[in-house]
């Protein structure tokens, strides 16, 4: 799918995205199903024209619990934070094709407190599903571990 950066907003901001939301522990976020259902989920809105997001609260052992969330973006920054999506960063005539990326928000995951990384580009979302699963998991194994960590040191 690709979208101007009017055609995003007007989705982002009408309230058009597909937003599912979960809650879970952390070794069950990580597994293969749960990851799945939450790459489909984008996937499917995204083949009905609609952007999606499938937002997963993570609770954990110790402190608050950890928001991680698949976002479908034109580039890499929070679906949440759309409106820096001006000419100072992208042409407003040009469309844009949507990616997917991962987001973690705590304030344990790095100095800023989000962490963000592309998981897929419009290419790999149209192919086979299994390699984004894995580093899906290897990406929360990583950032998890790293709130964990941090926590475990406070």
């Amino acid at each position: 799918m690709k979208l101007t950066v009017a055609d995003y907003l007007d989705q982002v901001v009408g309230n058009k995205v597909l937003i599912t939301e979960n809650e879970t522990t952390a070794s069950k976020v990580q597994q293969k199903t749960t990851l799945k259902k939450a790459i489909e989920t984008v996937i499917d809105a995204l083949d009905t024209g609609h952007l999606g997001k499938y937002q997963i609260t993570i609770r954990v052992k110790k402190g608050d619990p950890v928001i991680f969330h698949l976002d479908t973006n034109l580039i890499n920054i929070p679906m949440a934070e759309a409106e820096r999506l001006d000419g100072k960063l992208l042409d407003k005539e040009i469309s844009y094709p949507v990616n997917l990326y991962m987001v973690m928000e705590s304030e344990d995951v790095n100095k800023s407190g989000l962490r963000i990384d592309e998981l897929a580009n419009e290419t790999e979302l149209a192919g086979n599903i299994d390699p984004l699963i894995k580093r899906l998991q290897e990406w929360l194994a990583e950032h998890l571990a790293d709130v964990m960590e941090a926590r475990a040191d406070a």
